[in-house]
């Protein structure tokens, strides 16, 4: 990680609350992100996996970005994911966050067709900005294979960043491999290198990592920027653990939803857009009892 930069720490994967018309509470929303914000994150994240961000359309996200700024947030303190198998999706999104003044943009790959190698993936991405206006805005890669079935080694990251150039600040590793995220910290030691798993986070950390992207800071933002600065005994670093593989257990990001709705008391964060369910309230008791909420 490059020591002058200022991307790293907690980035909250904002949830996405819904209003009765299944459309974005932006207001839920921009509420919800300064107070991850005011809790210690560097940054927040909104339209990523955790955020529902391949269930909303590109109109829908650019709408509630816009509306965002419009409410007074610091789009500088955003770093949007960018979900979408199309290019003119994701440079419409791209170009938006870089109208914004966002940070950067976190981009997946494509996630229908399977890429023809490398090569496919670097023209994904380099169309995306030449589709935008090669506007000058920083990308960080998005490494979540489980839904796009594009695993970003090594060899990967070399051929976008021989294209795209400095462009390329940093990767979100979603894998939590502790070996494969390590690997990505020693060969690229100016890119900031996030996790999304809070039970490596640590490790990372101390070998160069920039800090984390994911959805544990949604509800435990000050837990999550204890991790990240280290130093915690092993009851600390446990009780993170048990924490994500309750969460992750028992549907991930609808257990959060439920979670964070019951915390503000706020119903739009409850249920997820389809083909996502909604947690079962034996679920959610008992999962409250689990985590002391």
């Amino acid at each position: 990680m490059n020591k002058d930069t200022d991307l790293k720490g907690v980035i909250g994967a904002a949830l996405t609350p819904i209003d009765s018309h299944q459309e974005i509470d932006v207001l839920a929303l921009k509420d919800h992100c300064e107070n991850m914000l005011s809790k210690g994150c560097e940054f927040v994240s909104v339209f990523g996996t955790t955020g529902e961000g391949a269930s909303f359309s590109s109109q829908q996200k650019i709408a509630a970005l816009i509306a965002l700024s419009d409410l007074g947030m610091d789009m500088s303190r955003h770093i949007p994911g960018i979900i979408a198998s199309s290019i003119a999706d994701a440079a419409s999104l791209y170009k938006t966050a870089s109208e914004l003044g966002c940070r950067a943009a976190l981009i997946i790959p494509p996630f229908y067709y399977l890429p023809s190698g490398n090569e496919g993936v670097v023209n994904f991405y380099e169309a995306i900005v030449a589709s935008a206006g090669t506007p000058d805005l920083d990308i960080v890669l998005y490494n979540f294979p489980f839904f796009s079935g594009v695993p970003f080694t090594p060899s990967l990251v070399k051929d976008v960043v021989a294209r795209l150039g400095a462009r390329v600040v940093g990767i979100k590793d979603s894998t939590g491999n502790l070996k494969d995220g390590l690997e990505l910290i020693a060969s690229f030691p100016d890119l900031s290198i996030f996790t999304g798993d809070d039970r490596i986070l640590s490790r990372m950390v101390s070998a160069g990592g920039a800090g984390m992207i994911g959805g544990l800071p949604n509800l435990f933002p000050e837990d999550s920027v204890t991790l990240y600065k280290g130093g915690v005994d092993d009851a600390f670093e446990s009780r993170a653990a048990k924490r994500i593989e309750a969460i992750d257990g028992n549907g991930g990001l609808i257990s959060l939803k439920a979670l964070l709705s019951d915390k503000y008391n706020q119903p739009s964060f409850y249920k997820p857009l389809p083909p996502l369910l909604p947690l079962s309230d034996d679920i959610r008791t008992a999962l409250k009892l689990e985590l002391n909420l």
